[in-house]
């Protein structure tokens, strides 16, 4: 669905002989609103959500990896580099291997962390942090990333309104 909206942005975009990043943009969000606001139908309106929620983890994620970044920077540029790297568990609220391996790959985007290993049988994610002075934060991070992530996952489900 996401890719039919893309193309008929693209489409929309070139009709109107705005083909540029800025015409894209404005077709896509057009379209957007049509599919959230206009179209009572159904499969167009968990598009739509998927598309609100996938922009707000988007946002969101980039903000993280900004401020840990600058947790990086400020522990690699202190006179007395304080760090306490360790692995830390951690057992995961769906322990589905194709989730497993996009918080992975998430973790491992995000300075200072890296994942290293899922059981699937335990569900259990390891990650390598560079600065464990405080495991109950290193887990609450991945919660936090998990919760949204299956907040934006979740945005097409049935059973699931608004």
């Amino acid at each position: 669905m996401f890719l039919a909206h893309l193309l008929l942005s693209g489409a929309l975009a070139a009709l109107a002989g705005a083909a540029h990043v800025p015409g894209l943009l404005a077709a896509f969000v057009a379209l957007y609103l049509l599919c959230r606001l206009v179209l009572p139908l159904r499969p167009l309106r968990r598009h739509a959500r998927k598309v609100e929620r996938g922009s707000a983890f988007i946002l969101w994620f980039v903000g993280q990896v900004f401020l840990a970044s600058l947790h990086v920077a400020s522990l690699v540029l202190a006179r007395r580099i304080r760090v306490e790297p360790a692995v830390v568990a951690v057992s995961l609220r769906r322990p589905e291997a194709r989730l497993a391996t996009l918080l992975g790959c998430l973790l491992t985007l995000t300075p200072g962390t890296m994942a290293l290993e899922y059981r699937e049988t335990e569900g259990t994610l390891f990650i390598h942090a560079l600065d464990v002075r405080n495991p109950a934060a290193v887990e609450e991070m991945l919660r936090e990333l998990e919760r949204r992530l299956l907040h934006w996952l979740d945005a097409g489900s049935d059973g699931e309104t608004g």
